[in-house]
Order: C-alpha cells, then sequence, then structure tokens
C-alpha cells in the first residue's frame, strides 16, 4: 500500500537518486541528513534491494535503483497533476456533466436552455440523454436528472421546478363533423388516441371542482411517444391527449382546440434530482440553479 509514510520515502529516494548528494537531498525534501538516510533505508528494506552503492567519493544508483527511479517519476508527475485538480477552478465553471430527461418534454423545454447554459459556461460540457425510460443515477453515473409525475425513489434529493397540465384536444375539422361532447361520458362516441405512458392508461380520469369522473375509452390509436399521438391529431384522427408543452402552441395557433376544457385531467410535477452531494459540484449546482430559475420553480 502507498501509505504517507512510504511516499514520503520515495521522495527521498528521487531526491538522492536526482542528485547523486545526500546532503543536498535532504535540503530539497526538508529534513535532516540523518532523517533522508533512515528513509532510504526503510525503502531498501521494503524492496529488499540495495538502491545506492556508495563509496567515501562517489554515490551512484544500482540497477534496482534505475528501475524504482523511473517509477518515481511518473509518480511526481501524478501527484502533480492531482495537486492542480485538487486546486480551486479558475476562469468559470468547468466539468462533464451527464443530464438525464424524459423525450419529449427534454426536447420541447429544456434542450434550448441547455444551450444556452453552455453559451454562459463554455468550459462545461454536457452529454444528455433523452429518453422516457427510468434511469438509474448510481449505475448510469447521472449527474442531474429532469422527471415528471410522481417521485418514487426517496434517496435522491428533489427540487421541484414547475407543473405539466394535460389535457383533451383535437382539430376545429374533427369536432366538426364528430358528435356533440358536452361530458366526459360522451367520449364513448368518439375516436379517441391514447398516451400509454400514462400510469392509469386507457383510463382517463376527470375532475371539475368536487366532481370526479372516469371513462375508459376504446383507443383507436395507442402510442408511448407523446409527439406521435400530437401528429394523430392533428391530422384528425380523433381526440388525444397532450401535455401543455406541447400542445399549448398548438391551441394559440388554432391548429388544435381544447376539449372539455371545465374538466381537468391529472398534472404531473416536474422535479429536478440528483445524488446526495452531487450540488456540491459548482457547475451542477449553478445549472440546477439555472433550470429552476428558467422553468419556473423557486
Amino acid at each position: 500500500m502507498l501509505t504517507p509514510t512510504r511516499v514520503r520515502e520515495l521522495r527521498a529516494f528521487a531526491a538522492s537518486a536526482r542528485l547523486l548528494n545526500f546532503s543536498k537531498a535532504a535540503r530539497e525534501v526538508g529534513c535532516t541528513p540523518s532523517v533522508l538516510s533512515r528513509r532510504i533505508a526503510s525503502l531498501e528494506a521494503a524492496v529488499g534491494a540495495r538502491l545506492f552503492l556508495r563509496t567515501t567519493r562517489r554515490v551512484a544508483l544500482t540497477a534496482r535503483g534505475e528501475q524504482l527511479l523511473v517509477h518515481c517519476d511518473r509518480l511526481d508527475a501524478v501527484l502533480g497533476e492531482l495537486a492542480e485538480e485538487l486546486q480551486p477552478q479558475q476562469g468559470g465553471l468547468q466539468g462533464r456533466l451527464r443530464i438525464h430527461l424524459p423525450r419529449n418534454y427534454g426536447i420541447q423545454r429544456i434542450a434550448a436552455l441547455l444551450a444556452r447554459f453552455m453559451v454562459a459556461h463554455p468550459a462545461v460540457r454536457i452529454d444528455a440523454t433523452y429518453d422516457d425510460a427510468y434511469a438509474d443515477l448510481v449505475a448510469s453515473r447521472v449527474d442531474l436528472a429532469v422527471r415528471a409525475g410522481r417521485l418514487v425513489d426517496s434517496q435522491l434529493v428533489a427540487r421541484r421546478v414547475g407543473t405539466m397540465r394535460r389535457y383533451l384536444c383535437a382539430t376545429p375539422a374533427y369536432l366538426e363533423h364528430a358528435p356533440p361532447l358536452r361530458d366526459p361520458a360522451d367520449l364513448k362516441d368518439h375516436r379517441c388516441l391514447a398516451f400509454s405512458g400514462l400510469r392509469t392508461g386507457t383510463l382517463w380520469q376527470f375532475t371539475r371542482q368536487r366532481q370526479r369522473r372516469s371513462v375508459r375509452i376504446d383507443p383507436v390509436m395507442q402510442s408511448n411517444d407523446s409527439k406521435a399521438i400530437r401528429d394523430a391529431v392533428l391530422a384528425g384522427v380523433g381526440i388525444g391527449v397532450q401535455g401543455d408543452y406541447m400542445g399549448d402552441p398548438l391551441i394559440v395557433s388554432g391548429d388544435l382546440v381544447e376539449v372539455l376544457p371545465d374538466w381537468q385531467l391529472s398534472q404531473s410535477p416536474i422535479h429536478l434530482v440528483w445524488l446526495p452531494g452531487a450540488d456540491r459540484v459548482p457547475a451542477v449546482r449553478t445549472l440546477i440553479d439555472f433550470l429552476a430559475r428558467e422553468l419556473g420553480g423557486c
């Protein structure tokens, strides 16, 4: 094992090997010649071989000593690099961050924010994965994740940064020729498109003030991709669920109309999550604060 004592012995040996003068080597490493000699003797005992050939006039390295000096040079280089890494970073944030985000929400709401963050902090590198699958932050070595919906992992640190509202929508052309739609129960007479990523699946649950209503639909299409649902709704296939991050621009443009606006579907909290202690890294902490501010969290 490379203990602190062994490192001191190696440094005493390396200085002596380079200078071939024990008095000068002792001054370089900050000890007395007698302490230096004891350190070298201890190292020779550990190695099981003599490292120096000494006469009254001359000091030379043995073959084993020359081999060990090569390793000491490598050790000095590694320790020097480590010392630099342990210094406070100068000139702004640095490092590589691994981030996991829900696919469509991440692309629509966060991808542009990450680009802005990187422009402000050009020494930061980001590996972003857009995937709806659950990510184990430890196994995947993820620094920061964005999660929509109820959190189930109590081992993570979480910061709520917003809420995603879901609602039903359809094209004006579809609604013009479709059966009347005044109550959630009327959905049974309509062509519905189901997002299979919903926890309740094909059971659409609505609330209006204190009223609750559940409707089991028979979808003409199901998909685990909300963008595929959006595209089918835009094509006039039927009525589908959209998150506000994807549906709001289409409602404003008039391409889609919100259906049953008085009845509310479930909302999903949006959280930033990370492993305990990860936010002590300056780049991670700064990114958390930036995303929370931009997404409207506190």
